[in-house]
């Protein structure tokens, strides 16, 4: 393996990660898996899956990655628009969001699906939340590429019609290449 050196990139100190979020992406974690965590400005859950996976992608659309904090090798922190990525086509085993979805706009929330979709490796996944209608997000997840959605409460995958029963802060939505 080639270490590259180089001097650190300080961001600034990260606000607490929901450890809901990280156990659930937990279990999934692998040494040889590439995670992109969309959304990312705080850097949190990127640093800390770092630890746990070869590389990570922490996507903002901000600018204002956070400082102060040393950043590992294995980190990249890339700056778009939020509806291309650009990272490398099919690179990514695992992508996050949290609810960045929601943030986009109905016109953009396709092409962003698109270009995950674009980054994920054959079998990835894409795991979101979103406090929108979930069919809707499903149905553009399929209109985008994917195989396959999954709902998953806590880190329990349910079938489909199990959704409505559920509390939507509990849900997550997964989309496999």
């Amino acid at each position: 393996m080639l270490v590259a050196l180089r001097p650190p990139v300080r961001l600034q100190g990260p606000r607490p990660v929901s450890h809901s979020d990280f156990a659930f992406l937990d279990g999934r974690f692998t040494p040889d898996m590439v995670f992109m965590e969309i959304g990312a400005a705080d850097c949190k859950l990127a640093l800390r899956a770092a630890g746990y996976v070869e590389r990570v992608y922490a996507i903002d659309v901000s600018g204002h990655f956070v400082q102060n904090v040393l950043v590992p090798v294995n980190l990249r922190l890339v700056l778009c628009d939020g509806v291309r990525i650009p990272v490398p086509e099919a690179s990514v085993d695992l992508a996050w969001s949290g609810v960045f979805m929601d943030q986009l706009h109905a016109d953009d929330a396709l092409r962003h699906l698109e270009a995950v979709h674009r980054a994920l490796a054959a079998g990835g996944e894409y795991v979101c939340r979103t406090n929108g209608p979930l069919d809707a997000l499903r149905k553009r997840m399929l209109g985008a590429g994917f195989a396959e959605v999954r709902y998953y409460a806590g880190g329990t995958r349910i079938p489909a019609a199990f959704s409505s029963l559920i509390p939507q802060n509990l849900l997550r939505i997964g989309a496999i290449k």
